[in-house]
């Protein structure tokens, strides 16, 4: 391993490590820590906020543009955002496809912002 490689790869673990060992387990991608996170698997309809909670003539043309603005309507009348743990959950869940389909979402529910990470999304009805 030449000097350069080892070390940069000595820096980073310097830089990086104590920020990772330290950090908040309950932390959430949404920018504040919450420590009732908890691993969930809903079932339910995938709606849009703007589509089919509070529809407009330009938030119509909007999902058309930029895809819908998913929301997680489950049987219980509990609504729940969704954010994609990656980009193509992300793209499935803003996609026509699904709108409005039954879907199961597996991934970590923040109950301070009553939104779900969603890790997995699996299509209930086609």
């Amino acid at each position: 391993m030449s000097k350069k490689l080892f070390g940069g790869a000595v820096l980073w673990l310097l830089l990086w490590w104590p920020a990772a060992a330290h950090a908040d387990p309950n932390s959430s991608p949404f920018g504040r820590t919450d420590p009732g996170a908890a691993g969930v698997e809903y079932e339910g309809t995938l709606i849009c906020f703007r589509r089919d909670v509070d529809p407009s003539h330009e938030d119509l043309a909007r999902c058309k543009q930029e895809g819908h603005a998913p929301l997680l309507r489950r049987a219980d009348g509990h609504i729940h955002k969704l954010t994609g743990s990656t980009n193509s959950i992300t793209a499935k869940l803003a996609s026509d496809e699904l709108h409005g389909k039954k879907v199961k979402v597996k991934g970590i529910y923040y109950p301070k912002a009553n939104q779900v990470l969603v890790e997995k999304l699996i299509p209930l009805e086609h």
